[in-house]
């Protein structure tokens, strides 16, 4: 396994279009928002088997909208300045699930913007779980997705490091 991160730029167009195609096909992201949201991304993150991208995360730059609006979700929207960077598209292949993927792809991202303070949402316990021992912390109160309003949303923050 090999865990590759670099900016967008520095992707080829290939590169990028199958990072997209991996992250849509989970299905938890608009793929019609998300060629224009990679671009904008500080970093992405992928697990590669071979030449085969079996996970992936990202370091994204949100829109400010957005991200003070997943805090004001969260009913603490005074702390979405707090946390500019977003974690993110955190994907791993079915047939590569429950062996630690999801938590590598967590530390190499969270590494790539040590410095700056990042927020997170997830649904699952085992992210809850992976998102805590990176150093996020809860920040307000569940919250239905837009996407899916059957699923509730917790977001996290992990405070600027100095």
């Amino acid at each position: 396994m090999i865990v590759r991160i670099e900016k967008p730029a520095h992707l080829s167009a290939v590169e990028k279009a199958t990072f997209v195609a991996f992250v849509a096909g989970a299905g938890e992201v608009d793929p019609e928002t998300l060629n224009v949201l990679v671009e904008r991304a500080a970093a992405l993150v992928m697990l590669l088997e071979g030449d085969t991208i079996i996970g992936t995360a990202a370091i994204k730059t949100p829109f400010a909208a957005h991200r003070q609006g997943e805090f004001e979700k969260a009913t603490v929207p005074k702390q979405a300045t707090a946390f500019p960077l977003e974690l993110g598209w955190i994907v791993v292949h079915p047939d590569h699930r429950r062996r630690g993927h999801a938590r590598t792809l967590v530390t190499a991202a969270v590494q790539t913007a040590s410095s700056g303070g990042l927020y997170a949402t997830t649904k699952t316990d085992q992210m809850r779980q992976i998102l805590e021992e990176s150093g996020f912390a809860v920040q307000g109160e569940p919250y239905r997705s837009v996407l899916n309003p059957t699923v509730m949303l917790t977001l996290f923050g992990r405070p600027e490091s100095k």
